[in-house]
């Protein structure tokens, strides 16, 4: 074979390596191109998926996100269902300072052709608040009293945001939780315990290949999920790894949030203007404090 052959056959092969990964670059769905899955590995332990999982929040560094898409539905104060799917803006995130404190966050969702705030959702140590200029109204709150009957629901509650997307450490004391372990995942539950022998559940399903969270689910005293999370595509940031693709619904309120985030970056800036609670709203009148009444107990 001379020289000239020797170039060409070469030449022929590098075309034809070029053309498989074209395409499969066109025919995605072949399968040609997909990552093999990295094989399941031995179960491992209760506290040990525990561990694992509080180790990852805790790796969490002070982050900026950007919103690539987002999209939502609720029924605002008024009985009136909004939906709205548009996108851009960003997702600001600080850890606690202290053991014990509550992390910070501030969500803000641009409305249609970047025009207005669609809506926003905060939270600091002692407040949380939402508000939307499309929806023309806002409410906030006080964590002490989140949860109480005096306390009107919020449509986008900061602190279920941030347990849902996975972003708060797991009770590591008794009652220790029911654990499960399935052919993919671990399965983690918390049971609290009511009166008359009723009981809510609190449902973490862990993927066993990158023990990361699936889905995270909560169950009322009926049995009835009333919150439902999915995380998908998790990305690093630091130590940690951080979902891109979040999607949490509200079943009995037929409500969900959709959200598509890129360029997880190390926040090191001073926030600290985000995370106080405005104290007026330009262009909202319809702006409340729905746990008022515990105020007065």
């Amino acid at each position: 074979m001379t020289n000239k052959d020797n170039r060409e056959d070469h030449e022929g092969w590098r075309i034809r390596v070029y053309l498989h990964f074209l395409l499969c670059g066109v025919l995605f769905g072949c399968g040609c191109c997909e990552p093999k899955r990295l094989p399941i590995p031995e179960p491992i332990t209760r506290q040990d998926a525990i561990e694992r999982y509080n180790a990852n929040v805790n790796a969490i560094q002070p982050f900026k996100a950007g919103i690539a898409e987002w999209e939502t539905e609720f029924i605002d104060p008024d009985g009136k269902k909004r939906h709205y799917n548009e996108s851009g803006n960003k997702i600001i995130y600080h850890p606690p300072s202290d053991e014990g404190a509550r992390p910070r966050l501030y969500v803000e969702a641009d409305g249609p052709a970047f025009t207005q705030d669609a809506w926003v959702v905060g939270s600091n140590e002692t407040e949380y608040w939402m508000y939307s200029v499309l929806g023309e109204f806002g409410r906030w709150g006080k964590h002490e009293h989140y949860g109480k009957d005096c306390a009107a629901m919020m449509p986008i509650h900061p602190q279920v945001l941030l347990e849902f997307v996975g972003l708060l450490p797991l009770p590591n004391e008794p009652p220790y939780p029911l654990y499960k372990v399935r052919a993919e995942t671990y399965i983690i539950e918390y049971i609290v315990l009511k009166h008359e022998g009723y009981s809510s559940k609190r449902e973490i399903i862990i993927d066993r290949r990158t023990n990361q969270p699936r889905e995270i689910n909560a169950y009322n005293t009926d049995g009835l999920m009333i919150l439902h999370s999915e995380l998908k595509t998790f990305k690093p940031l630091a130590e940690a790894m951080l979902p891109t693709e979040i999607f949490i619904s509200f079943p009995k309120e037929k409500s969900f949030l959709r959200l598509k985030l890129k360029r997880y970056m190390i926040d090191a800036k001073n926030r600290d203007a985000l995370f106080i609670r405005p104290k007026i709203i330009p262009d909202i009148e319809d702006y409340q404090q729905i746990d008022k009444d515990c105020e007065h107990e």
